[in-house]
């Protein structure tokens, strides 16, 4: 399988995703990864562990920025109200 087949799968999944479940599907993923590598570290190259191990450092920097960017909105959002 080429890289660009295995793009065109994330695509075609990623237009089965909904807006709204995006944010809390990130965090699954996440923890859907670490539960791969922990099963699979012995099994895997260490080059390929390391690789995979930088991609769900990515993941989780998004899905932080996105927490934090939620909540700095909530917050502005209660202050506003109170106003």
């Amino acid at each position: 399988m080429t890289p660009d087949r295995v793009v065109g799968l994330f695509r075609q999944h990623a237009g089965t995703i909904a807006l709204e479940e995006a944010g809390p599907m990130l965090s699954n993923v996440i923890e859907e990864l670490a539960r791969l590598l922990s099963e699979s570290h012995d099994n895997l190259p260490e080059e390929t562990f390391e690789r995979l191990i930088r991609i769900g450092g990515v993941l989780y920097r998004e899905g932080n920025s996105q927490y934090q960017a939620k909540s700095d909105v909530d917050a502005i959002m209660r202050r506003s109200s109170r106003s």
